[in-house]
């Protein structure tokens, strides 16, 4: 068994300041994750994105025996804090993979799982991810994932999607995705080793708040999953 846990140094790279990116979905704002070491902390990171803050840490487990399985877990506890926020509010999140096959021949994988509760938030909020089927050159780009949260009476959904910045993986973590709310979309996330780039509704919109807490989720999801069913 192998156990990758996240470290300040890993967190700093993978989410440094990007560029400002042409936008890539209207009445938006770009932000750029910052994170921050929080002294006494060991695992883990602080993090600041416009006005939400908070600290994260998260723990990955692999196994493999012998080619004939694997399993994929991955767990993750982040808190937000923000001026419409009264105290900050904590966001646990698991889920995994499995896949079980004998060198000729894959047995169905087991569809991936992720989801998270929040305490301290609105008491309807609940997020959830999971495999999704995309078209053929989808496929292509990038895993395919879909999930929806629910928060303070906003049902947003997300999607893999190429945005601007993001480029193909051929399997692994997605690095892109797009937010939308009914037809519309709204906020979006761009995901890639050097860059972190988040699209989130305009201040004042009804929907920021509910787009950042399931962009933050997306974000420190370390996706188990691969590209390949």
């Amino acid at each position: 068994m192998k156990m990758l846990v996240s470290s300040v140094l890993a967190a700093a790279i993978l989410a440094s300041a990007a560029p400002a990116l042409a936008q890539a979905i209207p009445n938006t704002e770009t932000l750029s994750l910052q994170p921050k070491r929080v002294k006494g902390l060991l695992l883990g990171y602080g993090y600041q994105l416009g006005e939400y803050s908070g600290q994260v840490k998260g723990v990955n487990k692999s196994t493999q025996a012998l080619g004939m399985f694997s399993s994929n877990y991955a767990k993750t506890t982040f808190t937000v804090s923000s001026p419409r926020l009264k105290a900050p509010m904590e966001v646990n999140c698991e889920g995994g993979q499995n896949r079980f096959g004998m060198g000729w021949i894959d047995f169905k994988r087991n569809d991936l799982a992720y989801v998270c509760n929040f305490v301290g938030g609105p008491s309807d909020a609940s997020f959830a991810l999971v495999l999704s089927d995309g078209k053929f050159m989808e496929k292509l780009y990038q895993p395919q994932r879909a999930a929806e949260i629910r928060y303070g009476g906003v049902t947003l959904r997300a999607k893999t999607k190429r945005l601007p910045g993001a480029v193909p993986m051929g399997g692994g973590a997605t690095p892109s995705y797009v937010i939308t709310k009914g037809d519309q979309e709204v906020a979006g996330m761009v995901r890639t080793t050097f860059k972190a780039t988040f699209y989130l509704p305009v201040q004042g919109s009804p929907d920021r708040d509910a787009a950042a807490a399931m962009a933050l989720a997306l974000f420190f999801f370390n996706d188990p999953g691969s590209q390949q069913r």
